[in-house]
C-alpha cells in the first residue's frame, strides 16, 4: 500500500542498481506525459522511496497528486520541493499556488503571488498568468464572505434572461460553500444553450475548485461533451495548453511584443472554449493558426496552410468577444 510522501523514509543501506532510479523516473515521466496520472504517481513514488529529495521526481509526483485531487499530500510534496530546490521554479510556484487555493489557504496563496510580482522575477509573458491567479484568488476570498442568496435568481428560466455581465456577476458573487447545495441549478445553467459562454466557464472553474460531485454536459461553438466535474482539465497547469504556449514562445522569442499579443489572444480563447482545448487539432497546428491569425491582423495576409475550420474557430471566438463587449 502506498504511503503518503511525508511517511517515506530512506532505505538505509539497501543496494539500488545504478539504472533502477533512471528507469523508474523515465517510466513515470512517460506515463505523466500520457496523462495516466495514477500509474505515473505510483512509478514516481518508487523513485522517491529511493531518493526522497529527487527534485524532478518530486515535481512530477506533486503534479500527479494535483491532477488526482489529492491536494493535501500534493501540498506537502510541493513544500518539500521548494525546500530542496525545484528544477522548474515558476512552474512549481504556479502549482503550489493552485494547490493552496484548492485547500483554501487563500492568504498564503495571495502572499506567494505578491512576492513573485513585487520581486519582479517573473518574465513578462508569465506576469499576466500570475495576475490572473491573484484575481481568481481574490474573487474566491470575496465570495466566501458573501451573505444572502436568492435561489430563484439562479433558476435557469430566470437566469438566462439576464445580460452576460449580470450572469457573470451573479456567479462570481456566489459563495463557494453554496456550490454543492445549488449543484442542480448550476448544472442546468451550464447545460442551457442560451447561457453566456464565459459564465459557463466560471461555473465549471468553481464547481471543479469546490470538488462538486456531478456530471455536466457542455456545448460551446461546435463542441459538445459530457464531463465528470472532478476530471475537468486544469485551466492553469494544463500540459496541452502549456505546450502550445511554449511553441509560440520558441517561434516569437525575438519579438516579445507580438508574443504578448498572440498569447493574450490565445489565453482569452482558452477561457472561452473551456473545457474544450481545440481537441481535434495538433498542438503545433493550433500555435501556427494563432500566429497566422495575428499576422493577418497586421498585414492583411496569411500563409496558414492548416485546417480552415481551425482558423474559422479563432475568427468566430474573437467575433464572439466583440459582440459581447459591444
Amino acid at each position: 500500500m502506498r504511503k503518503k510522501y511525508r511517511e517515506l523514509k530512506r532505505r538505509g543501506n539497501v543496494i539500488v542498481f545504478p539504472n533502477t532510479i533512471n528507469r523508474l523516473l523515465t517510466e513515470g515521466m512517460n506515463l505523466l506525459k500520457d496523462e495516466k496520472y495514477e500509474d505515473a504517481r505510483d512509478k514516481l513514488y518508487q523513485v522517491l522511496s529511493y531518493e526522497p529529495e529527487h527534485a524532478g521526481a518530486l515535481g512530477a509526483y506533486a503534479y500527479c497528486l494535483f491532477e488526482l485531487a489529492e491536494y493535501d499530500e500534493a501540498l506537502d510534496v510541493c513544500r518539500e520541493l521548494l525546500k530542496v530546490g525545484p528544477v522548474h521554479y515558476l512552474e512549481t510556484m504556479e502549482l503550489y499556488i493552485s494547490i493552496l487555493m484548492q485547500v483554501r489557504e487563500f492568504e498564503e496563496a495571495e502572499r506567494m503571488i505578491e512576492i513573485l510580482i513585487e520581486e519582479k522575477i517573473l518574465p513578462e509573458e508569465r506576469l499576466e498568468q500570475f495576475q490572473q491567479l491573484r484575481d481568481l484568488n481574490e474573487r474566491i476570498v470575496a465570495n466566501t464572505a458573501s451573505p444572502k442568496i436568492d435561489p430563484a435568481i439562479y433558476a435557469v428560466k430566470n437566469f438566462i434572461t439576464l445580460s452576460p455581465s449580470e450572469q457573470e456577476r451573479l456567479i462570481v458573487e456566489l459563495p463557494p460553500a453554496s456550490y454543492e447545495v445549488m449543484k442542480s441549478s448550476l448544472i442546468e445553467i451550464v447545460e442551457h444553450p442560451e447561457t453566456d459562454l464565459l459564465t459557463k466557464t466560471y461555473i465549471l472553474f468553481m464547481i471543479h475548485q469546490e470538488k462538486v460531485r456531478a456530471k455536466v454536459k457542455v456545448s460551446k461553438f461546435h463542441y459538445e461533451g459530457e464531463f465528470t466535474v472532478a476530471k475537468l482539465p486544469d485551466p492553469i497547469n494544463n500540459p496541452r495548453i502549456q505546450a502550445i504556449k511554449r511553441m509560440m514562445e520558441d517561434i516569437l522569442e525575438k519579438d516579445p511584443t507580438r508574443l504578448e499579443m498572440v498569447q493574450e489572444l490565445f489565453e482569452r480563447h482558452t477561457y472561452l472554449l473551456y473545457p474544450f482545448q481545440w481537441d481535434e487539432f495538433e498542438e503545433a497546428e493550433v500555435a501556427d493558426a494563432y500566429m497566422s491569425y495575428l499576422e493577418q491582423l497586421f498585414t492583411g495576409e496569411t500563409d496558414f496552410s492548416g485546417d480552415p475550420s481551425l482558423m474559422s474557430l479563432i475568427f468566430h471566438a474573437e467575433q464572439w468577444f466583440e459582440l459581447r463587449n459591444g
